[in-house]
């Protein structure tokens, strides 16, 4: 049994959506007299997600896949660009875009920042944040960023 747990990525007329077993697709809206068509610009099986929504991106696509590791995918051509070869993260997890970096947390609380490359997986940093499990999404304002586990809520401060 597979689902959708991701929410679509809308890029002009373009339409991605993702989900578990499912790969990433794009499709191309248009109205043609008083109806819409929606034509299949491109399908990739390789990178599918079970329960996070990927961050579009200079025209390329950065999620973390339910095998459990981060990849890129060029919007343009959806062709895998890179996949992090760790494969260890766990399904469940979040990628935000945090400017010049993204943040890669996954529900063992372990947060990633790598570059938003398309050329190949480079990771900057890891730290650990938290001994009890994470499934919210990071929240970054500003310098700070604002974590939620299990049991608490807790405030980083980047410098």
């Amino acid at each position: 049994m597979a689902y959708n747990a991701t929410t679509p990525i809308v890029d002009g007329q373009t339409v991605i959506f993702c989900g578990q077993g499912r790969g990433a697709k794009a499709v191309k809206l248009a109205k043609e007299g008083d109806a819409f068509t929606a034509k299949e610009l491109w399908s990739n099986a390789d990178n599918s997600v079970q329960f996070n929504s990927p961050v579009l991106k200079n025209g390329l696509l950065f999620g973390l896949s339910q095998r459990g590791n981060f990849f890129c995918i060029d919007t343009q051509t959806g062709k895998t660009a890179w996949a992090d070869p760790t494969g260890k993260r766990g399904g469940f997890g979040s990628v935000v875009d945090a400017g010049p970096v993204l943040l890669g947390l996954n529900s063992k609380a372990q947060l990633t920042v790598f570059q938003p490359s398309d050329k190949e997986y480079v990771e900057l940093a890891s730290i650990k944040l938290s001994d009890k499990q994470t499934f919210a999404y990071p929240v970054v304002a500003g310098n700070r960023l604002f974590i939620k586990d299990q049991e608490a809520l807790t405030l980083w401060a980047v410098e």
